[in-house]
């Protein structure tokens, strides 16, 4: 009887070994794609500060309205 107690409780172990390496993979998956999304966003937002930046800087006046006396 000792030997089946052992059996159960070896593999019991080893469910909440497998279960724990889960949980810590499943961690480590979601917070590598929070990184991701986080730099995807930052650099989407450099992007379209540049772009606001460049709409902003004086245009140059046309040469045919320079040209006109």
């Amino acid at each position: 009887m000792a030997a089946a107690a052992g059996e159960a409780s070896s593999k019991l172990l080893r469910f909440l070994y497998f279960v724990g390496a889960g949980v810590i993979c499943t961690k480590a998956i979601n917070t590598y794609r929070d990184y991701e999304h986080k730099k995807e966003s930052s650099d989407a937002v450099a992007a379209a500060e540049s772009a606001l930046a460049a709409a902003a800087a004086a245009e140059p006046a046309p040469a045919t309205a320079a040209a006109k006396p």
